[in-house]
């Protein structure tokens, strides 16, 4: 009789140490996901400035300019871009322009505007596609894709634009993509992934 009452102790004891154990676990987890909430995945880094934050890749470096590509950026207009090179290559960059309020511009022109910029800049802009309409957060994006001519080969490319009424700017985000560098004339299949990749990545505030 002594023995099966030591052994009933034993169980609830053992009981009570598990439900501990489960308890401490789930609070360090809770705690360990409150305190990293909103962190950028492993093997991201976090840009935060002129009105937008974006997660990127740290394999990607980074340079910041003006609209010419000469300066350094201003509150009211400039640019951020992230490249890779190694097999393949991968570019992508947000643009900002804060335009006065009187000015009654739509995200249509707004792209008009950057691809005359980019032809200004020494850079050749071929085929322009339809221009399309999504949603991102409370924002509607018009996007298109594009292509740039650079010996002799199309290079494939997305941009959106939509105005951040937070920000009260307008913003850009464009991505191209080469899947090998050594044979360019591949054309990629991957531009519309990593552009929607990039822009669920993007913020404005």
């Amino acid at each position: 009789m002594e023995q099966k009452t030591e052994l009933t102790r034993n169980n609830v004891f053992s009981m009570r140490s598990m439900l501990m154990v489960i308890a401490l676990v789930g609070a360090v987890t809770s705690g360990n996901l409150w305190l990293h909430q909103g962190n950028p995945p492993l093997g991201y880094s976090r840009y935060t400035g002129y009105g937008f934050s974006i997660d990127y890749s740290q394999l990607m470096t980074m340079r910041e300019s003006d609209l010419g590509g000469q300066g350094p950026p201003t509150d009211s207009a400039g640019m951020v871009q992230w490249s890779r090179q190694d097999k393949e290559l991968e570019q992508f960059g947000v643009i900002w322009i804060r335009l006065s309020s009187n000015v009654d511009v739509i995200p249509e022109r707004v792209l008009d505007r950057f691809f005359l910029e980019m032809g200004l800049s020494g850079t050749r802009i071929g085929e322009r596609g339809e221009l399309k309409i999504m949603a991102k957060d409370v924002h509607e994006v018009v996007y298109q894709t594009f292509t740039v001519e650079e010996s002799g080969i199309s290079i494939p490319g997305m941009i959106g634009s939509w105005y951040c009424r937070a920000s009260g700017k307008y913003l850009m985000l464009y991505a191209i993509h080469v899947p090998d560098i050594y044979h360019p004339e591949i054309i990629s299949q991957e531009i519309e992934t990593i552009w929607l990749r990039h822009l669920a990545a993007l913020t404005c505030h």
